[in-house]
């Protein structure tokens, strides 16, 4: 204890010690323990001047208002200096009560202090803000109210690789903002800074559902969510040594009188650098005529130029109709223009079971509305998605409304899930409906119907009806088939399926395959029609959505094949295949038991590439040897200089201008971790598969079952259970 050193030879120094001493013998001597904690005690409040200044060593504090030092719940030393207070918390250094583990824990003494907040009163300036003191470095907070003015920003300033990584998100408002015509008005500007710091767009989507984006890059109105503001703001820019951040903010408004407007935009635009290597920006829009209606939108949209990726996330959050509805729901859009191109556009989320791959899109709520004001025996709710790819439209929802008194209750539901595929064409939905009485929760009597529909090839409809009585339950079921098969957008003949792929094997089937240089973007060259542009180092891809290649199938556009055929592709130096999303159920015949328990969707062969290298005939493919065109790509390579202080940003954006037409320097784009599909086994041969259909497939045709890898490597015992 280095403030006790300094008065070594104190004899209250001296007791100090001998005390702490006698305090560790007695942990190990339980019966000795509570004389040992009162002269310790005893010696900590005769040198109570001495501990606060070593605990707040560093700090500007006054003289504190001291208080129980022993306390369970930490230690709040407190001081003021006319307008201004200030407050330190230290958490007590508790310690098990050796004489009984359940017993509460022992406070001995405070620890220095993890948080230190100020306020300040001086009439036209109010506000405040704290710090926390982590185990690697600092965060804080900052509001002021400067009457026409208000202030507020967060601060980070953590280590990553024995670097300094600091991140500051700052903004001030003013009223009456700035008019630009039209009812429109500024009346929010402000900025984000970060150096060796990321953005995440995966940890975008959580602090953007529950508000707390918004509160971190427009953190005007933090009020009591500071803290959560300052989690958020770690987890939306966390530290990452080589890469910086910066952008600004503002807020529009419309028609804003007194503060209040009918609707207004935050927006955040901020830029990965060097690059920059992605863009993302982020909203909030709000909108309504309380308490009629109240929206409001967060929105996070990320442009990732290394992976040619667009994605556009968005969430309704406290929002309401009429004071008594609650308005909720998420919408997403994906699109890619790299080598596996898509498009995913989704309100609500998708069709059950449904996965949008190759993109990735966190869960996401349905659309809806529930009654939010308790109204005694009466519930409502309504919920609902769409969704549009590459390959399908997907439309469904539902609605339930309860109402019950005395005893009795009544419920109703109307329920639809549907999805349309393109190539091969195909429909399905499933609608259910009900409608019960129970009395004291019994059911008396209901109703429920169940439909599936499919088609084309031919139309099934299946039904079945529920009639509920509270002494029988009947059943009636019935199946309807409409037709006799094709439908679809190519007549399949019965015997070759191969033949469906004869107008797929076309140029514009073609896309080049690898072989990019992140590095290099060349100039743009003519492609003749029909024709694609491959790259030396690459290869060519072709792929179709017709035909899982490689499976056994018995069906196809919905018809029956009228056998058990395998298609497969051969080509001149074909290296590898490429697959896409294949529902299993319209090329296999499942039974009841199978369709409910395999997956709806899976990612099935597709394609091949083939690869550059010699021609047809054995010759190596000279490459010519004339001028190269290229445009240059300018990296703004950041010094990062926030190693003194944060006093340095004037250095890093000097450095950052003076290194803009510096040479572009390499950057890895190699993932950290991987995850690998999980491969499956069929046990008649142990015959490893890329996926669940194919060792299904195998296992129908060939005996044994399918099983995946893991299970059968490593296989659970039920034994006892």
């Amino acid at each position: 204890m280095a403030v006790v050193d300094g008065h070594a030879g104190d004899p209250r120094a001296v007791e100090l010690r001998n005390a702490a001493d006698a305090l560790d013998a007695a942990l190990g001597a339980p019966a000795s323990l509570d004389p040992a904690l009162a002269r310790w005690r005893a010696a900590m409040g005769a040198v109570r001047d001495w501990l606060a200044a070593y605990v707040l060593a560093g700090l500007p504090l006054p003289k504190p208002s001291l208080q129980d030092w022993a306390a369970d719940d930490g230690v709040r030393l407190g001081a003021g200096l006319g307008p201004f207070a200030v407050e330190a918390v230290c958490p007590s250094l508790l310690l098990p009560d050796p004489r009984n583990a359940a017993a509460p824990a022992i406070a001995v003494g405070p620890l220095p202090p993890k948080n230190v907040s100020a306020r300040v009163d001086a009439g036209v300036v109010a506000g405040g803000g704290s710090l926390d003191v982590l185990p690697d470095g600092t965060r804080g907070v900052l509001g002021l109210d400067l009457g026409v003015v208000e202030v507020a920003a967060l601060a980070s300033l953590r280590q990553v690789d024995g670097r300094s990584s600091a991140a500051a998100v700052f903004s001030a408002g003013f009223s009456p903002g700035l008019q630009l015509g039209f009812g429109f008005q500024l009346s929010r500007v402000g900025g984000v800074i970060g150096a060796n710091r990321g953005v995440d767009p995966q940890a975008l989507a959580a602090p953007l559902r529950d508000g707390s984006a918004g509160e971190v890059l427009f953190p005007l109105d933090l009020g009591n969510g500071a803290r959560n503001a300052l989690a958020a703001l770690e987890t939306i820019l966390p530290p990452r040594a080589g890469v910086s951040v910066a952008g600004p903010t503002l807020r529009l408004s419309w028609l804003e009188i007194a503060g209040q407007g009918f609707c207004s935009f935050d927006l955040a635009v901020l830029m990965e650098l060097p690059g920059p290597q992605r863009v993302v920006v982020v909203g909030v829009a709000r909108a309504g005529i309380p308490p009629v209606l109240k929206l409001r939108v967060d929105v996070a949209g990320v442009i990732d130029l290394v992976q040619s990726t667009v994605a556009v996330d968005a969430s309704l959050i406290d929002s309401g109709l009429l004071g008594v509805f609650s308005v909720y729901g998420d919408l997403a859009f994906r699109q890619c223009w790299g080598p596996q191109a898509h498009t995913v556009l989704t309100a609500g989320g998708f069709y059950p079971g449904f996965r949008p791959e190759p993109a990735v899109i966190p869960p996401l709520r349905r659309l809806g509305y529930h009654l939010d004001v308790p109204v005694p025996g009466i519930s409502l709710r309504a919920e609902g998605y769409l969704a549009v790819t590459s390959n399908s439209v997907q439309l469904g929802g539902r609605i339930e409304a309860n109402v019950g008194m005395a005893g009795c209750r009544a419920r109703g539901f109307l329920a639809v899930d549907s999805i349309v595929q393109f190539t091969p064409f195909h429909v399905h939905a499933e609608v259910s409906a009900g409608f019960e009485v129970r009395v004291l929760g019994v059911t008396f009597c209901g109703v429920r119907l169940d439909g599936t529909l499919d088609g084309p090839g031919p139309v099934t409809l299946r039904g079945r009806l529920t009639v509920e009585t509270f002494l029988h339950d009947f059943h009636f079921d019935e199946t309807f088939t409409f037709g006799s098969g094709g439908g679809g957008a190519v007549q399949v003949a019965p015997t070759r399926a191969a033949q469906v792929l004869r107008d797929e094997v076309r140029p514009q089937a073609l896309r080049p395959a690898g072989g990019s240089d992140p590095d290099v973007v060349p100039a743009g060259l003519p492609v003749p029609p029909g024709m694609a542009l491959i790259s030396p180092r690459g290869g060519v891809c072709w792929q179709q959505r017709r035909v899982p290649l490689n499976i056994p199938i018995d069906r196809l556009d919905g018809a029956p094949l009228g056998g058990v055929q395998t298609v497969t592709v051969t080509a001149p130096r074909l290296t590898s295949t490429v697959a896409d999303l294949f529902a299993p159920g319209s090329f296999i015949a499942l039974a009841q038991a199978e369709a409910l328990n395999r997956p709806a969707f899976e990612q099935l062969p597709a394609g091949v590439v083939c690869s550059g290298g010699e021609d047809l005939a054995g010759r190596a493919n000279p490459q010519p040897t004339g001028h190269k065109v290229f445009k240059k790509v300018r990296t703004e390579s950041l010094a990062l200089l926030f190693e003194a202080d944060v006093l340095a940003l004037p250095g890093i954006l000097a450095g950052m201008l003076t290194a803009r037409d510096a040479a572009p320097s390499p950057a890895t784009t190699a993932p950290i971790v991987e995850v690998q599909s999980e491969s499956w086994i069929a046990t008649h041969d142990e015959f490893v598969c890329d996926s669940a259909t194919a060792a299904h497939q195998s296992a129908r045709l060939h005996g044994g079952f399918a099983v995946a890898e893991p299970d059968f490597v490593e296989p659970v015992l039920l034994e006892g259970l």
